[in-house]
Protein backbone atom coordinates (compact mmCIF):
# COMPACT_ATOMS: atom_id res chain seq x y z
CA UNK A 1 0.00 0.00 0.00
CA UNK A 2 1.16 3.51 -0.85
CA UNK A 3 0.66 5.11 2.58
CA UNK A 4 1.25 8.67 1.35
CA UNK A 5 -1.44 8.26 -1.31
CA UNK A 6 -3.75 6.66 1.26
CA UNK A 7 -3.29 9.62 3.63
CA UNK A 8 -4.07 12.09 0.84
CA UNK A 9 -7.22 10.14 -0.05
CA UNK A 10 -8.39 9.95 3.58
CA UNK A 11 -7.81 13.69 4.06
CA UNK A 12 -9.74 14.50 0.86
CA UNK A 13 -12.68 12.27 1.83
CA UNK A 14 -12.79 13.86 5.29
CA UNK A 15 -12.66 17.36 3.80
CA UNK A 16 -15.44 16.77 1.29
CA UNK A 17 -17.41 14.28 3.41
CA UNK A 18 -17.96 12.44 0.15
CA UNK A 19 -16.18 9.71 -1.79
CA UNK A 20 -17.34 11.06 -5.14
CA UNK A 21 -16.29 14.65 -4.39
CA UNK A 22 -12.91 13.42 -3.15
CA UNK A 23 -12.45 11.39 -6.32
CA UNK A 24 -13.05 14.47 -8.48
CA UNK A 25 -10.65 16.54 -6.36
CA UNK A 26 -7.94 13.88 -6.61
CA UNK A 27 -8.74 13.00 -10.23
CA UNK A 28 -9.28 9.36 -9.32
CA UNK A 29 -12.24 7.15 -10.03
CA UNK A 30 -14.80 6.73 -7.24
CA UNK A 31 -14.16 2.96 -7.06
CA UNK A 32 -10.41 3.67 -6.65
CA UNK A 33 -11.09 6.00 -3.71
CA UNK A 34 -13.36 3.40 -2.06
CA UNK A 35 -10.77 0.68 -2.62
CA UNK A 36 -7.92 2.78 -1.12
CA UNK A 37 -9.97 3.69 1.97
CA UNK A 38 -11.01 0.06 2.48
CA UNK A 39 -7.40 -1.10 2.13
CA UNK A 40 -6.26 1.56 4.60
CA UNK A 41 -8.88 0.54 7.16
CA UNK A 42 -7.87 -3.11 6.74
CA UNK A 43 -4.20 -2.23 7.20
CA UNK A 44 -4.87 -0.15 10.33
CA UNK A 45 -7.45 -2.58 11.73
CA UNK A 46 -9.94 0.23 12.49
CA UNK A 47 -12.86 1.92 10.78
CA UNK A 48 -12.05 5.50 9.76
CA UNK A 49 -15.46 6.58 8.44
CA UNK A 50 -19.04 5.92 9.47
CA UNK A 51 -21.10 5.64 6.29
CA UNK A 52 -24.85 5.93 5.87
CA UNK A 53 -26.96 6.53 2.79
CA UNK A 54 -27.15 10.23 3.64
CA UNK A 55 -23.85 11.19 5.28
CA UNK A 56 -20.26 10.22 5.93
CA UNK A 57 -18.46 11.15 9.16
CA UNK A 58 -15.11 10.43 10.74
CA UNK A 59 -14.83 8.01 13.62
CA UNK A 60 -12.62 8.93 16.58
CA UNK A 61 -9.83 6.84 15.06
CA UNK A 62 -10.46 8.47 11.69
CA UNK A 63 -10.23 11.96 13.19
CA UNK A 64 -6.90 11.12 14.83
CA UNK A 65 -5.56 9.61 11.60
CA UNK A 66 -6.62 12.56 9.42
CA UNK A 67 -5.22 15.19 11.82
CA UNK A 68 -1.89 13.38 11.99
CA UNK A 69 -1.88 12.91 8.21
CA UNK A 70 -2.40 16.64 7.64
CA UNK A 71 0.75 17.47 9.60
CA UNK A 72 2.83 14.75 7.94
CA UNK A 73 1.68 15.71 4.43
CA UNK A 74 2.49 19.37 5.10
CA UNK A 75 5.99 18.45 6.32
CA UNK A 76 6.47 16.25 3.27
CA UNK A 77 5.42 19.01 0.87
CA UNK A 78 7.73 21.50 2.62
CA UNK A 79 10.64 19.06 2.40
CA UNK A 80 10.04 18.42 -1.30
CA UNK A 81 9.82 22.15 -2.02
CA UNK A 82 13.00 22.89 -0.05
CA UNK A 83 15.01 20.14 -1.77
CA UNK A 84 13.68 21.10 -5.20
CA UNK A 85 14.48 24.80 -4.70
CA UNK A 86 18.05 24.09 -3.60
CA UNK A 87 18.74 22.73 -7.07
CA UNK A 88 16.90 25.46 -8.99
CA UNK A 89 18.19 28.86 -10.01
CA UNK A 90 16.89 31.65 -7.70
CA UNK A 91 14.61 33.97 -9.62
CA UNK A 92 12.11 36.77 -9.07
CA UNK A 93 12.27 40.07 -7.16
CA UNK A 94 14.51 40.55 -4.11
CA UNK A 95 13.80 43.73 -2.08
CA UNK A 96 16.39 44.83 0.47
CA UNK A 97 16.43 47.68 3.00
CA UNK A 98 19.90 48.69 4.21
CA UNK A 99 21.39 51.28 6.55
CA UNK A 100 22.94 54.08 4.54
CA UNK A 101 26.62 54.09 5.53
CA UNK A 102 27.14 50.33 5.30
CA UNK A 103 25.04 50.23 2.14
CA UNK A 104 27.00 52.96 0.36
CA UNK A 105 30.47 51.83 1.37
CA UNK A 106 30.20 48.03 1.61
CA UNK A 107 27.01 46.57 0.18
CA UNK A 108 26.87 48.53 -3.09
CA UNK A 109 30.37 47.49 -4.26
CA UNK A 110 29.58 43.85 -3.43
CA UNK A 111 26.31 43.65 -5.39
CA UNK A 112 27.65 43.37 -8.98
CA UNK A 113 29.28 40.03 -8.10
CA UNK A 114 26.01 38.80 -6.58
CA UNK A 115 24.03 39.76 -9.69
CA UNK A 116 26.55 37.89 -11.84
CA UNK A 117 26.08 34.76 -9.74
CA UNK A 118 22.27 34.98 -9.84
CA UNK A 119 21.32 36.76 -13.07
CA UNK A 120 17.66 35.71 -12.89
CA UNK A 121 17.13 37.70 -9.69
CA UNK A 122 15.89 41.29 -9.97
CA UNK A 123 17.28 43.21 -6.98
CA UNK A 124 16.00 46.47 -5.49
CA UNK A 125 17.85 48.10 -2.55
CA UNK A 126 16.47 50.96 -0.46
CA UNK A 127 19.12 52.87 1.53
CA UNK A 128 17.91 54.56 4.71
CA UNK A 129 18.21 54.43 8.48
CA UNK A 130 14.53 54.17 9.41
CA UNK A 131 13.16 50.88 10.70
CA UNK A 132 11.01 49.27 8.03
CA UNK A 133 8.12 46.86 8.36
CA UNK A 134 9.46 43.85 6.46
CA UNK A 135 6.10 42.22 5.86
CA UNK A 136 3.93 45.33 5.59
CA UNK A 137 6.32 47.07 3.18
CA UNK A 138 7.14 43.88 1.26
CA UNK A 139 10.89 43.78 1.97
CA UNK A 140 12.65 40.42 1.91
CA UNK A 141 15.71 41.42 3.98
CA UNK A 142 16.64 44.38 6.19
CA UNK A 143 20.27 45.15 7.07
CA UNK A 144 20.57 47.06 10.34
CA UNK A 145 23.07 47.92 13.08
CA UNK A 146 22.49 46.14 16.35
CA UNK A 147 19.77 43.73 17.48
CA UNK A 148 16.12 44.64 16.96
CA UNK A 149 13.41 44.12 19.61
CA UNK A 150 11.16 42.25 17.14
CA UNK A 151 11.61 38.58 18.07
CA UNK A 152 9.54 37.45 15.09
CA UNK A 153 12.55 38.12 12.83
CA UNK A 154 15.55 35.90 12.18
CA UNK A 155 18.86 37.75 12.65
CA UNK A 156 22.05 36.70 10.85
CA UNK A 157 25.19 38.58 11.93
CA UNK A 158 27.17 39.55 8.84
CA UNK A 159 29.63 42.25 9.94
CA UNK A 160 30.98 44.27 12.88
CA UNK A 161 31.67 47.99 12.78
CA UNK A 162 33.49 50.18 15.30
CA UNK A 163 33.14 53.93 15.68
CA UNK A 164 36.55 55.65 15.73
CA UNK A 165 37.57 59.26 16.35
CA UNK A 166 39.30 60.82 13.34
CA UNK A 167 40.53 64.19 12.14
CA UNK A 168 42.55 65.56 9.25
CA UNK A 169 46.30 66.26 9.52
CA UNK A 170 45.49 69.99 9.25
CA UNK A 171 43.21 69.68 12.29
CA UNK A 172 45.96 67.91 14.25
CA UNK A 173 48.49 70.62 13.30
CA UNK A 174 46.12 73.27 14.58
CA UNK A 175 44.89 71.63 17.82
CA UNK A 176 47.51 68.97 18.56
CA UNK A 177 46.87 65.31 19.44
CA UNK A 178 44.39 65.02 22.31
CA UNK A 179 45.07 62.53 25.09
CA UNK A 180 41.56 62.10 26.53
CA UNK A 181 37.93 62.29 25.48
CA UNK A 182 37.53 65.21 27.86
CA UNK A 183 40.14 67.12 25.87
CA UNK A 184 38.53 66.13 22.55
CA UNK A 185 35.22 67.57 23.76
CA UNK A 186 36.70 71.08 23.75
CA UNK A 187 37.47 70.94 20.01
CA UNK A 188 35.01 71.60 17.16
CA UNK A 189 33.22 68.49 15.88
CA UNK A 190 31.22 67.43 12.86
CA UNK A 191 29.29 64.26 13.64
CA UNK A 192 26.54 62.00 12.38
CA UNK A 193 23.26 61.99 14.27
CA UNK A 194 20.26 60.09 12.93
CA UNK A 195 17.32 60.04 15.32
CA UNK A 196 18.70 58.84 18.64
CA UNK A 197 21.65 57.13 16.99
CA UNK A 198 25.03 58.88 17.22
CA UNK A 199 24.35 61.03 20.26
CA UNK A 200 26.46 58.80 22.55
CA UNK A 201 29.30 56.40 21.79
CA UNK A 202 30.95 53.95 24.17
CA UNK A 203 34.69 53.33 24.57
CA UNK A 204 36.91 51.11 26.75
CA UNK A 205 39.96 52.70 28.34
CA UNK A 206 42.20 51.29 31.09
CA UNK A 207 39.59 48.65 31.89
CA UNK A 208 36.80 51.19 32.27
CA UNK A 209 33.72 51.91 30.15
CA UNK A 210 33.38 55.53 29.06
CA UNK A 211 30.17 56.82 27.50
CA UNK A 212 31.07 59.81 25.34
CA UNK A 213 28.21 62.22 24.74
CA UNK A 214 28.97 63.77 21.36
CA UNK A 215 29.06 67.60 21.26
CA UNK A 216 26.47 68.96 18.84
CA UNK A 217 28.67 71.57 17.12
CA UNK A 218 27.77 70.50 13.59
CA UNK A 219 25.62 67.42 12.97
CA UNK A 220 24.50 65.72 9.78
CA UNK A 221 22.43 62.60 9.18
CA UNK A 222 24.80 61.21 6.54
CA UNK A 223 28.09 59.51 7.42
CA UNK A 224 29.49 60.25 3.97
CA UNK A 225 28.69 63.96 4.38
CA UNK A 226 30.38 63.97 7.80
CA UNK A 227 33.49 62.36 6.32
CA UNK A 228 33.66 64.95 3.54
CA UNK A 229 33.32 67.77 6.06
CA UNK A 230 35.97 66.21 8.30
CA UNK A 231 38.45 66.15 5.40
CA UNK A 232 38.32 69.97 5.27
CA UNK A 233 40.14 70.13 8.62
CA UNK A 234 37.49 72.12 10.47
CA UNK A 235 36.56 69.54 13.08
CA UNK A 236 37.03 65.98 14.29
CA UNK A 237 34.46 63.23 13.64
CA UNK A 238 33.30 59.88 14.93
CA UNK A 239 32.83 57.53 11.97
CA UNK A 240 32.59 53.79 11.24
CA UNK A 241 36.01 52.21 10.83
CA UNK A 242 35.19 50.78 7.40
CA UNK A 243 34.49 54.30 6.09
CA UNK A 244 37.82 55.80 7.07
CA UNK A 245 40.18 52.83 6.80
CA UNK A 246 41.58 53.89 3.42
CA UNK A 247 41.69 57.58 4.42
CA UNK A 248 43.87 56.66 7.40
CA UNK A 249 46.14 54.46 5.28
CA UNK A 250 46.66 57.30 2.78
CA UNK A 251 47.09 59.96 5.51
CA UNK A 252 44.00 61.96 4.61
CA UNK A 253 42.71 61.32 8.12
CA UNK A 254 44.38 60.48 11.43
CA UNK A 255 42.87 58.28 14.12
CA UNK A 256 42.72 60.11 17.44
CA UNK A 257 42.89 58.34 20.82
CA UNK A 258 43.92 54.94 19.44
CA UNK A 259 44.21 53.61 23.02
CA UNK A 260 40.46 54.16 23.50
CA UNK A 261 38.92 50.95 22.16
CA UNK A 262 35.47 51.45 20.64
CA UNK A 263 32.70 48.96 21.31
CA UNK A 264 31.74 46.55 18.57
CA UNK A 265 28.46 47.29 16.79
CA UNK A 266 27.20 44.17 15.00
CA UNK A 267 25.41 44.51 11.69
CA UNK A 268 22.65 41.98 11.07
CA UNK A 269 20.62 40.80 8.12
CA UNK A 270 17.02 40.39 9.31
CA UNK A 271 14.29 38.43 7.57
CA UNK A 272 10.88 37.09 8.56
CA UNK A 273 10.50 33.68 10.15
CA UNK A 274 8.92 31.15 7.82
CA UNK A 275 8.52 27.39 7.80
CA UNK A 276 10.39 27.49 4.51
CA UNK A 277 12.72 30.41 3.79
CA UNK A 278 12.66 31.35 0.07
CA UNK A 279 15.82 30.41 -1.76
CA UNK A 280 16.43 34.00 -2.92
CA UNK A 281 16.74 35.06 0.74
CA UNK A 282 18.97 32.11 1.62
CA UNK A 283 21.44 32.76 -1.18
CA UNK A 284 21.53 36.52 -0.48
CA UNK A 285 22.17 36.16 3.26
CA UNK A 286 24.69 33.40 2.53
CA UNK A 287 26.51 35.72 0.13
CA UNK A 288 26.61 38.53 2.73
CA UNK A 289 28.08 36.13 5.28
CA UNK A 290 30.65 34.91 2.76
CA UNK A 291 31.80 38.39 1.69
CA UNK A 292 31.64 40.36 4.92
CA UNK A 293 32.34 37.50 7.31
CA UNK A 294 35.76 37.11 5.70
CA UNK A 295 36.38 40.84 5.91
CA UNK A 296 35.23 40.98 9.52
CA UNK A 297 37.80 38.35 10.53
CA UNK A 298 40.75 40.22 9.03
Amino acid sequence: MDMVEAMRVAVAVARHKSFSSASRDLRLSAPSVSRIVAGLEADLGVRLFNRTTRQLNLTDAGLEFVQTSLGLLEELDLMRTAVRERHETPRGQLRVSCVTAFGNECLAPAMPEFTQRFPQLSISIDFGNRLVDLIGEHFDVAIRVGPLPDSSLIAQRIFTQRIVVVASPQFCNRYGMPKTLTEVRTFPSVTQVSGEWGRTHRFFYNGEIIDFEVPQHLTMNSARAVRNACLTGWGYSLLPDFMVEKDIEENRLVRLLPDHEPTELPIFAFYAQRRHTPQKIRVFVGYLTEVFGDRDSQ
